[in-house]
């Protein structure tokens, strides 16, 4: 063997796990807890990965969650699918259409189970605060809930809400 390896020592090599003949190995995306900022950090990355499509809706809203389990309890956010790349990011918008509060809880049911009645039960009841163009909140929550069979969005908003569950533990 030119390789110095003995015949041992190669068979043992080409056996272990990363050796030629081991299967190919998977690496599984982290899972952070729900907008925390690695979860923040991690949704950048998916956003990127779905920069070239386009929502069927234009709209901008500020996002603030309360109650958060967090160092700093308060989220500010924003929602904008107005320009080529729809973006989902900290801070606040100077002009969006609507401002949506709600406790942490609430948007775990909302953007992470995907517990739409949870959240229409919230909205009565008052325990989120909308200001401005309520029409355009419900595109939003029109989005959120899954599309019927056939309609031809139905496999990429799927494919959305698959990789954000894979950044969020307890969803993966």
């Amino acid at each position: 063997m030119r390789s110095g390896m003995t015949h041992e020592d190669r068979q043992r090599y080409e056996n272990s796990p990363g050796g030629m003949n081991s299967a190919p190995v998977y690496a599984a995306p982290v899972a952070y807890e729900f907008l925390s900022p690695d979860w923040i950090a991690a949704m950048r990355k998916v956003r990127a990965d779905f920069a070239d499509r386009k929502f069927p809706h234009d709209f901008a809203a500020n996002v603030t969650i309360t109650n958060a389990p967090f160092d700093e309890p308060t989220i500010c956010g924003h929602i904008d699918t107005t320009g080529p790349t729809p973006m989902i990011e900290t801070g606040h918008l100077n002009k969006p259409d609507f401002s949506i509060q709600m406790p942490y809880e609430l948007a775990l049911d909302l953007f992470v189970r995907r517990e739409t009645g949870a959240v229409m039960q919230a909205l009565f009841s008052g325990a989120v605060r909308v200001t401005g163009d309520s029409s355009k909140l419900l595109m939003l929550a029109g989005e959120l809930t899954p599309p019927p069979p056939g309609d031809p969005r139905r496999g990429e908003l799927r494919e959305l809400a698959r990789r954000v569950d894979e950044i969020t533990a307890g969803r993966a």
